[in-house]
């Protein structure tokens, strides 16, 4: 009986093996610069056997029939526009591949010109941006090691980009600190995605973000198009993935990100209109029973969090889609005299929880085949709460020293027209206006006593006005010019940004680029409600705080390699202006803040403090062809500051230096089984702090230090290590991913912080996470 069933079995995973497995591609196909569809374009599958092809239909989607699985390239064509090729499109059994298709128009009808490789990934998906700009491809989100499938990780393997921590996926970009990224998501702004993330931070421990939802989206570091505002170092542009409008679909996922639950599908049969959800539960606990080290010590970070969209195209009316992220979560820090906790404390304990919430509508309408508009109204809201107990020096009794909850609600209306004048001229026009409503209460315990430091209940609004304008003088010549206006009515602040883009085509291999751009961004929210216990008690005089403002300068050249391999270079200098600095004369400056989970708690801060980042920034990469690909990222910069004493100093993010090496290789081992590999490597230069006065913490019996010579020193360099190997295996209307990412392989003892011990009078030193295997199994059926 047993030797049947072991012939059975053999049978069964031969026959999946050795089977020819198909599928569909579909997707549409649209004019790059109007959006509008195109009809009867051209698509074919390269290579294959037998011709398989199709054109688009009068809504310009197309559908490719017994497509094998395995990777494979498209070609697109329609008269007059630029032929494509789309290589290394990813065709799963149990999934259709739905893809998003934009052609650009030909300036010289009579030529024939085929735009080959991932032209995706060298192109802006916005093309009103110039320089410094990145497809984040859902593809290489999977794909790289270390990377957690998260999109802030996956950034920090570009250049000009690093991380804080192995622990939080804040972005330091350039030296700029992460308060001055903006998160988008469908055209709207919105609050850090992250888990335990704090109201005002742009960064967290764990994405809320599923790539398992996302489409190709854009990652820009400077000098980006006047389409984007309240930013100084760095734009996320994400967009959701529309659900399969034409068969159902489902996913189970289970790692140490969470078990996760996915679906989608149309509402009815022949219908247009489709649904997308995932939901998400996390597996931390387990993992951590099982001797994983998170970096939590005995604590156990519990979290859950849903994304979902429903798309509804209509005849006449245009498209309406319903979108929205959400996620809890909960962590309690128990008392830690071990360096496992690294956010803990020897004399205290900590109960943190956070909710985050977006909910948007949005609608899309054509005019005609040049004009169209898109409206999207959203609600966001926040809460960050909790509270800190002590047991002071001698731990004998557990007090509450400190309480907080803080409630953030974002209401947020974006419309936008985009005009497309003919082939050399197009624009896009909008306006945003956001009502911040706020309830912040922050208490501590001073004297036996309880004392509000910060409370407040109100409105905060800002309002913004954009024009962009996109002019080819010829094939080779192209501007983008535009302009930003800001008011935030707390402050009556106001900020008239000019933006321009110059891109230079020397001819197909080499190009030139420049950007400049004036950015203003308002200081994080609680700043402005912050008390003055000192002196009047109950004023907030940080609300008369202006706009923290940059200016960028870019110049990039570019030189395509073959069809699949390019180099790229950006120097850069940013001015920095208008910062929050002290009243009296010493070192702060909020340009130092944001990369943990706390924001300064001072008041008396005027708009005079400066700043500069300067630096070079090299990519040599090769996109996935032949079954392999790597990316080699180098990044060389200074970023220093002004505090109100005029010492000129290292910013808390000077790391000076930045170099990523990543490569990949598939290999296809039976007709429907591939094997991949894939590694990292990063090496960074230290991370600069303000050391300890010794003497000072002893005879306070807590961490004092000494500010007049802050980031002064720096902590050894950073290292890492990662590498991950993963297999596809392809069965009749089912797929399994397998993937073990190992990462810190060599359990490099890298630096997270050092901070005072009161119980050995001494400086302690905690180091981030060592050896951290990442264990993933995904199914689609």
């Amino acid at each position: 009986m047993k030797l049947k069933l072991l012939v059975l079995f053999v049978m069964f995973v031969s026959v999946g093996f050795s089977q020819q497995l198909t599928s569909v591609i579909k997707g549409s196909v649209i004019d790059k610069t109007s959006q509008a569809t195109l009809i009867g374009v051209n698509i074919v599958l390269v290579g294959s056997e037998s011709l398989i092809g199709t054109t688009s239909d009068i809504n310009g989607e197309f559908r490719l029939e017994n497509v094998p699985t395995g990777r494979h390239t498209v070609r697109v064509s329609y008269l007059g526009y630029e032929t494509r090729e789309i290589p290394n499109l990813l065709v799963l059994s149990a999934k259709d591949l739905n893809v998003s298709i934009a052609l650009s128009e030909k300036f010289n009808q009579l030529g024939e010109f085929v735009v080959r490789g991932e032209a995706d990934k060298r192109e802006n998906i916005n093309k009103m941006n110039t320089v410094s700009s990145r497809t984040l491809s859902i593809d290489e989100a999977t794909r790289f090691s270390g990377s957690l499938q998260d999109p802030a990780r996956m950034s920090q393997n570009y250049a000009g980009v690093s991380g804080s921590s192995d622990d939080r996926n804040d972005v330091i970009i350039r030296g700029n600190s992460p308060t001055g990224v903006l998160w988008r998501l469908e055209g709207v702004d919105i609050p850090s995605p992250n888990h335990f993330s704090t109201i005002g931070t742009t960064g967290g421990p764990i994405s809320m973000l599923n790539v398992n939802n996302l489409k190709n989206s854009e990652f820009m570091t400077s000098a980006w198009s006047a389409e984007y505002g309240n930013a100084l170092s760095g734009v996320f542009d994400l967009q959701l993935r529309e659900g399969n409008n034409d068969s159902y679909e489902h996913l189970f996922q289970v790692g140490v990100n969470g078990f996760e639950l996915g679906s989608e599908g149309p509402f009815k049969k022949r219908g247009r209109a489709s649904y997308m959800f995932n939901y998400r539960y996390s597996t931390l606990g387990i993992f951590q029973q099982i001797g994983v080290d998170l970096g939590t010590g005995s604590s156990i970070p519990e979290y859950q969090d849903i994304t979902f969209k429903v798309n509804l195209p209509t005849k006449k009316m245009g498209t309406f889609s319903v979108f929205g992220i959400g996620g809890i979560s909960f962590i309690d820090y128990e008392l830690d005299t071990s360096n496992t906790n690294l956010f803990a404390d020897e004399n205290q304990e900590a109960q943190f929880r956070s909710q985050t919430g977006v909910l948007g509508v949005t609608h899309k309408y054509f005019f005609n085949s040049t004009l169209f508009s898109k409206l999207s109204i959203v609600a966001t809201g926040t809460r960050s709460a909790g509270d800190l107990d002590s047991t002071g020096f001698e731990r004998t009794k557990v007090s509450k020293v400190a309480v907080f909850d803080r409630v953030l609600s974002n209401y947020v209306v974006h419309f936008k027209l985009n005009k497309k004048i003919n082939v050399r001229n197009n624009w896009n026009a909008g306006v945003i206006w956001r009502i911040n409503t706020l309830d912040f209460v922050d208490s501590n315990k001073r004297q036996n006593e309880f004392i509000e430091t910060l409370r407040f209940q109100g409105e905060a609004s800002l309002g913004q006005a954009y024009f962009t304008w996109r002019h080819h003088f010829n094939e080779k010549l192209t501007a983008n010019i535009g302009v930003q206006g800001q008011y935030f009515n707390l402050s009556k602040s106001t900020s008239l940004e000019p933006r321009l883009g110059l891109r230079y085509e020397l001819n197909n291999k080499n190009k030139f680029t420049y950007g400049f751009g004036m950015h203003s961004q308002t200081q994080p929210i609680s700043v402005y409600f912050v008390k003055d216990l000192e002196n009047s008690g109950s004023s907030t005089p940080n609300k008369s705080l202006d706009f923290s403002r940059s200016i960028h300068n870019v110049i990039g050249y570019e030189r395509n390699i073959g069809l699949n391999t390019r180099l790229k270079l950006e120097t850069y200098f940013q001015y920095i202006y208008n910062v929050p600095v002290d009243t009296a004369s010493n070192s702060f400056s909020m340009l130092n803040e944001g990369a943990d989970f706390t924001l300064p708690n001072k008041t008396g801060l005027v708009n005079e403090g400066t700043g500069m980042n300067y630096g070079i920034e090299i990519t040599f990469e090769k996109f996935l062809s032949k079954g392999y690909y790597f990316l080699v990222t180098t990044s060389i910069f200074d970023s220093k500051f002004k505090g109100s004493d005029g010492v000129e100093r290292n910013t808390a993010f000077n790391n000076q230096y930045v170099f990523n090496a990543l490569a990949g290789k598939e290999f296809e081992l039976k007709k429907n089984v591939t094997l991949t590999f894939d590694g990292r490597m990063t090496y960074a230069g230290g991370k600069p702090f303000t050391p300890i006065d010794l003497d000072a913490s002893n005879a306070q019996l807590s961490e004092v230090r000494d500010w007049n010579i802050a980031f002064s020193e720096r902590y050894q360099g950073y290292f890492r290590l990662d590498f991950k190997v993963g297999m596809r295996w392809n069965q009749k209307n089912i797929s399994h991913e397998f993937m073990l990412d190992i990462q810190n392989i060599t359990n490099q003892k890298n630096i997270f912080i050092q901070g005072y011990q009161a119980s050995s009078d001494q400086i302690k030193t905690n180091y981030q996470r060592g050896f951290f295997p990442v264990a993933l199994y995904k199914l689609y059926f």
